[in-house]
């Protein structure tokens, strides 16, 4: 058995798990968190608000006001693996992971309606980068 540890949160995507959609605002300090679509435009994410997660951000891209056209894209890594910003009480391996205000994930124990987006794959504190690999889960808990 090896005892060697990866050192540095990680990423392992194929082509296809990573999606571009437009920006609804300012989404630049966003990145490495969860978004949600923006039930008002077509192929279009915003700030994560307590809907259905799309996917984690992976860049810092702005809506540009001045055209309705894709101003600044925004890259949402929707399945493998992919850093992710740790919230409340950091995250430790083998967590499950639900996501918390401000698009960042928590560990989850799990209740009825819970959106289980993941588990994690290496450990951060409280605003740190980790890894989750991403799975969408819609807990029903007896």
């Amino acid at each position: 058995m090896s005892s060697r540890e990866v050192a540095a949160p990680f990423d392992s995507f194929v082509g296809g798990d990573r999606l571009i959609y437009d920006v609804e605002g300012d989404l630049t300090a966003l990145e490495y968190t969860f978004v949600e679509l923006d039930t008002g435009r077509a192929r279009c994410v915003k700030a994560w608000n307590g809907g259905w997660p799309v996917g984690i951000l992976r860049n810092k891209p702005i809506e540009d006001g001045t055209t309705t056209y894709f101003s600044t894209e925004a890259i949402v890594q929707t399945q493998g693996r992919s850093m992710v910003k740790a919230g409340s009480g950091g995250i430790a391996k083998g967590d499950l992971l639900k996501v918390d205000t401000g698009g960042v994930v928590v560990k989850a124990t799990p209740t009825d309606a819970d959106i289980i987006v993941g588990q994690c794959e290496y450990a951060a504190s409280e605003g740190e980068l980790g890894v989750i690999r991403l799975e969408k889960t819609y807990a029903r808990v007896p």
